[in-house]
């Protein structure tokens, strides 16, 4: 094959991590194809990111409408879900199409279909060989399984979700880590009758336990049986939580995922992997030096803003820019009612305040949760958000982490009022026992 025809990069999978590497790799001039089986933006845009955080705002909507009352409106709620569906699936194809307009405009080429990589320096598509200088691994994850002999006609998956043609009168949801925790009260908020059951003693294990005792209390102050330090059994065609039967309309399956990969095809390539996914070094490089892996294949984060990230980082390393990940501030957060935001260690000389004494989480009505914020030697560490619009506050407290900020840098700045960041602010003050508004 002549040199004219050989890629720079072949990426398979155009999930967040794939065409982004993509797209930064064609916009600095590399001849890069991206292989994909399904939809422009993988995961994320058709069965994830993009879906959920859609029935979050629709079910933010209803919650604001059903408590609208005291706010002097009167209204009725009634969710009319293929409706709701059809534009959820309108604003995911929007957004695929985005993708593949990008990829049009800086020259990417893409093909539907499975790949298989021959070598080092060959993947084979649609019978289409194609010869490439690099290849990036970025095909994502799945939905781990749920082993049952009976009840199959019940269970759907977090992918599957999305395919049903109602919502269900009643729903279990297995899992109480992000994704379980986001279902459970999305589908609440919908309508749903919504048990949650987790096997930990708290739900979202492996975050700080206060978040999860608060998210907790918040579930059941909405109508959510929430069973922590509990298994589902099925029995005789029963699902047993506790020794007790309930009966719902469908099971969701959300305890994790595991990587997309065909380890025949790596053990033949000689790539290092584990049962977490592929072993990668700080600059996505997998132990072949030309073959990288991004996403949540590379095992480190199930996260799509970690995923873009790494896809660049990858990018940047075919470009010979020598990038390192750096993973001391990834910002984490769950979309449930109220949000959750998490960043850095949350460790050493904390101080915490109430969303009660923020004045426009008063305005929005919006008063649940807290900040709290970590500093060590006078150094911002790490800042917790369970409020309404965490997710919106937590890309300030992300960067003050990662530019090492003083509190007092923070301070300082003068933010806009009423807004909800001066609770962060007001957090910071509490270090030293400054807050303004709390006593």
């Amino acid at each position: 094959m002549s040199q004219d025809s050989m890629y720079d990069a072949v990426v398979i999978g155009a999930g967040p991590a794939g065409y982004v590497c993509a797209l930064s790799l064609a916009k600095q001039g590399s001849k890069v194809c991206v292989v994909e089986k399904d939809g422009l933006g993988g995961t994320c845009t058709h069965k994830g990111c993009i879906p959920t955080k859609y029935l979050h705002s629709v079910g933010d909507i209803v919650r604001r409408t059903k408590s609208a009352k005291k706010f002097g409106i009167n209204s009725n709620v009634e969710i009319d879900y293929s409706v709701l569906s059809s534009k959820m699936k309108s604003t995911v194809t929007k957004l695929s199409s985005g993708i593949a307009f990008l990829f049009k405009e800086n020259g990417v080429e893409w093909i539907h279909g499975e790949a298989r990589i021959e070598s080092q320096n060959k993947v084979i598509v649609n019978d289409k060989t194609l010869e490439t200088k690099n290849i990036i691994l970025a095909t994502g994850s799945k939905p781990k399984s749920f082993p049952v002999d009976s009840l199959s006609e019940k269970i759907i998956s977090t992918d599957s979700m999305f395919e049903l043609e109602k919502l269900p009168e009643s729903i279990l949801v297995v899992g109480g880590g992000y994704s379980g925790c986001e279902f459970a009260s999305i589908l609440n908020a919908l309508g749903c009758k919504v048990w949650l059951v987790e096997m930990e003693d708290s739900l979202l294990p492996g975050q700080p336990k206060e978040v999860g005792s608060a998210i907790e209390k918040y579930m059941k102050l909405d109508g959510i049986s929430v069973m922590t330090k509990s298994a589902m059994k099925i029995s005789d065609g029963k699902v047993i939580i506790n020794e007790n039967e309930i009966n719902p309309e469908k099971i969701l399956i959300s305890i994790g995922r595991v990587p997309n990969y065909n380890t025949d095809e790596l053990d033949k390539l000689g790539i290092a992997w584990n049962d977490n996914g592929i072993t990668v070094n700080d600059q996505m490089q997998t132990n072949q030096s030309n073959i990288y892996a991004v996403g949540d294949i590379a095992g480190k984060y199930e996260l799509a803003h970690v995923a873009s990230f790494q896809g660049e980082v990858a990018a940047q390393n075919i470009l010979g820019e020598n990038k390192k990940m750096d993973y001391t501030t990834v910002p984490f957060c769950v979309f449930t009612y109220p949000e959750i935001a998490i960043v850095g260690k949350c460790e050493g000389n904390s101080a915490e305040i109430s969303m009660i004494s923020n004045a426009k989480a008063n305005c929005l009505g919006e008063t649940r949760g807290f900040v709290k914020v970590f500093e060590e030697n006078g150094i911002l560490q790490g800042v917790i958000i369970v409020g309404a619009h965490a997710s919106e506050i937590i890309g300030e407290a992300t960067l003050a982490v990662k530019l090492k900020l003083k509190p007092k840098d923070v301070i300082q700045t003068i933010h806009a009022h009423p807004t909800l960041p001066e609770a962060f602010v007001d957090a910071l003050r509490s270090l030293d026992r400054k807050s303004i508004h709390t006593s």
